[in-house]
């Protein structure tokens, strides 16, 4: 009998080990912020739309524009840190 032989064959998860962000926590750390910008981005859209005069304020603006900023050089530094941590573990 000549079947498959990879993980989805038998039933089994796939090799996470072998992805680009669950490969380790630093990696899926930078997934999560690069999640929460997003997700600050479309609250910050949303208060235009529930504003009375059709613009945020501007603490909803700033609120919203560190979040985003601070989550991407988090999320960018953890995905660093991960690519390192990667790179040294396989050496």
């Amino acid at each position: 009998m000549t079947g498959r032989r990879d993980a989805a064959a038998n039933g089994s998860k796939p090799d996470l080990s072998r992805s680009r962000f669950f490969c380790n926590n630093a990696r899926k750390g930078s997934l999560v912020c690069g999640i929460l910008a997003f997700v600050a981005l479309v609250i910050g859209g949303g208060f235009a739309e529930i504003s009375s005069n059709g613009s945020p304020t501007s603490l909803e603006t700033a609120v919203v524009r560190w979040i985003i900023l601070a989550s991407l050089v988090v999320g960018l530094t953890l995905y660093v840190i991960g690519g390192r941590t990667l790179r040294s573990g396989r050496s």
